[in-house]
């Protein structure tokens, strides 16, 4: 099925695809179209051809940060793959299509011999996803590492952005909503692969100990800027709380696990009485993390 992608080369299309495949929950309905790119020019012609056809749009990665509702999404989801998945360098800088994952990003710099960005080691998704939401951990974000991006806007034309023009803030930055990051170029430096791989293992252990297993987005809400939002769903005894499969996590309560047969709705409704409890409870109102797509 290609529907108005007929005949466009470079792409593959399917029609009507269950979401919950391509997502780290589990969870979600289909999407009318998804849309495997794997060139420029064809994601190009992907945008035109949706500006002409009025199709809303939406750009999935590794669907680590997502939850798609039930009903789905009425409209085509955009996947870059191929050539957009490569990791290359020169020198201290380094170069990640859109689409590569961090962990393989991170797994080419230690083979490399370069430091800065072992804090991004054991955070699941995509160095174009993680540049969109800012994402990071032990009190340090993509952002600080990051020179440049290359993105396809709305209308199908390329452009590069540098740092100051990314606008990053607190796990999210100024790249709006239907802009394709296509290309990131990361400066990192020169250090001791042993030195790389103890901090490696530091960041391993402690995720292990910390971070629960199971079908899950990561953590559901932002941080607050004075309390971890674990720490205050925790201290509202929410730990445990469930409706239907989903579960606030008895590891990490700023984590939401599908324990199997969860639906988005399921997921939101346990989400909506954390953030009412905490509100009560702490006078502290929580930012949803997750996107949802639907």
């Amino acid at each position: 099925m290609s529907g108005p992608f007929y005949r466009l080369k470079g792409i593959q299309v399917s029609g009507s695809v269950s979401l919950a495949r391509h997502t780290s929950f589990r969870i979600g309905g289909p999407a009318d179209y998804l849309v495997r790119v794997n060139s420029r020019r064809a994601l190009k012609e992907v945008i035109l051809i949706i500006g002409r056809s009025r199709i809303p749009y939406f750009i999935i990665g590794a669907g680590t940060n997502l939850l798609v509702r039930d009903r789905g999404f009425r409209g085509a989801v955009i996947k870059l793959v191929g050539p957009f998945k490569k990791i290359r360098n020169r020198g201290d800088l380094f170069f990640c299509g859109g689409a590569a994952l961090l962990n393989d990003f991170v797994a080419y710099t230690v083979r490399r011999g370069y430091g800065g960005a072992e804090f991004l080691s054991g955070i699941p998704g995509s160095v174009g996803g993680a540049v969109k939401g800012n994402a990071g951990a032990w009190g340090q974000s993509i952002g600080e590492i990051v020179e440049r991006i290359w993105v396809v806007d709305r209308r199908g034309q390329e452009q590069v952005r540098n740092r100051t023009a990314i606008k990053f803030a607190y796990r999210k930055s100024g790249i709006r909503d239907g802009t394709i990051i296509t290309g990131v170029e990361i400066r990192l430096s020169r250090r001791s692969r042993a030195a790389i791989r103890k901090e490696l293992g530091q960041y391993r252990k402690a995720r292990q100990v910390r971070q629960p297993r199971g079908w899950s987005a990561g953590s559901f809400f932002k941080n607050p800027a004075h309390c971890p939002a674990g720490k205050l769903i925790e201290d509202c005894g929410l730990k445990g709380c469930r409706v239907g499969d989903a579960l606030v996590s008895e590891r990490h309560a700023n984590f939401i696990i599908n324990l199997g047969r969860a639906r988005a709705s399921d997921i939101l409704a346990l989400a909506r009485i954390v953030k009412e409890r905490v509100r009560r409870i702490k006078g502290v109102e929580l930012e949803a993390e997750v996107r949802v797509l639907g």
